[in-house]
């Protein structure tokens, strides 16, 4: 993935964009979005709220039509939506179940309509781990069971291109692992996967390339390892334990960024200080700055290196995007 247009050609990509541009309001208007994904390949849609993911995630999916540019879905355009539907699954972030409907039942009508095969119903209730809730009424589900059954629903007819809007949103962490799990199953299929998401654990289980959106702007298209590789502030987290030992290690820390190349400011906090790296990928900015405090008579509780968060990430993407 990279910022501009695409590399790859609308017949070699499980999903072309190219030029892409849909007018929402007379305030806000998704532009000039070019991308690619090939089979097998998950890309993960991110940006601040109201940056444009749900439309782009929509616009994908084929609930809504292009201001411009070209969509193209195993080289079809979504206007032959016909032969389009063949190749795309579509999971929206929030879907209503049918009171007094067991999950057989559902299922089995899910595949009629997609006019996939019944003989996948077997195949597809054990992939999503549902075989003994068969009879359970489908509103009855765990929040991660309904969302496996709708991922299942999605891929009955065997698309190339499975689209989410937030697929782990309001699960539990149990729950999360279970779904990236059987996407990540998936995608090692050959199924293509694009997903609008805002929490880091998602893409580091599953994305390969990151579209990143601003304002309803394409900021930067980059693989998953370039985009964290990135250099937004890390910080080390350093606590004490009584109220004299954490307004002793305040006042040395306060010092530090005039004695330590390395840091770039320090921040009290309730329990200790909070020190922030000018160099995120600094492996030994904690092992130097623990010695240093022992050194200098200081008992810590604790000492801890805290990453980026995905908003961080994004946050210093749209900093620098501004600024340029």
């Amino acid at each position: 993935m990279f910022r501009g247009r695409s590399r790859h050609s609308e017949h070699d990509a499980t999903l072309w964009i190219q030029g892409l541009g849909y007018r929402v309001s007379d305030a806000f208007t998704l532009r000039d979005i070019s991308l690619a994904v090939e089979s097998g390949q998950a890309l993960a849609v991110v940006g601040t709220n109201g940056a444009g993911k749900t439309t782009l995630i929509r616009l994908v999916a084929g609930l809504l039509a292009p201001s411009e540019g070209q969509i193209r879905i195993c080289g079809e355009s979504p206007r032959n939506w016909g032969r389009v539907s063949q190749h795309l699954g579509y999971v929206q972030q929030s879907k209503e179940l049918p009171d007094g409907v067991s999950v057989r039942t559902y299922l089995q009508h899910q595949l009629r309509l997609r006019r996939a095969a019944l003989k996948r119903y077997t195949e597809l209730v054990h992939r999503a781990g549902l075989v003994q809730f068969e009879d359970q009424e489908v509103r009855t589900l765990s929040g991660g069971n309904q969302r496996k059954l709708h991922i299942i629903c999605a891929v009955a007819h065997q698309p190339d291109l499975l689209v989410l809007d937030e697929p782990t949103a309001g699960l539990d962490p149990t729950a999360q692992e279970t779904v990236l799990g059987l996407l990540g199953e998936l995608k090692k299929e050959g199924v293509a996967i694009v997903f609008a998401s805002h929490h880091k654990s998602e893409l580091e289980a599953l994305a390969d390339s990151v579209t990143v959106l601003h304002q309803g702007r394409q900021i930067l298209g980059t693989s998953l390892t370039h985009l964290l590789a990135g250099d937004a502030p890390a910080s080390l987290i350093l606590e004490a334990n009584t109220h004299e030992e954490i307004g002793a290690l305040q006042r040395w820390a306060a010092n530090l960024p005039s004695l330590k190349t390395s840091v770039r400011r320090v921040c009290a906090t309730d329990d200790g200080v909070l020190v922030e790296l000018i160099n995120p990928h600094d492996r030994y900015a904690l092992t130097d700055l623990v010695s240093a405090a022992s050194l200098d008579g200081l008992t810590l509780r604790l000492a801890k290196l805290s990453t980026p968060s995905l908003a961080d990430v994004i946050a210093q993407l749209v900093q620098r995007d501004g600024s340029e």
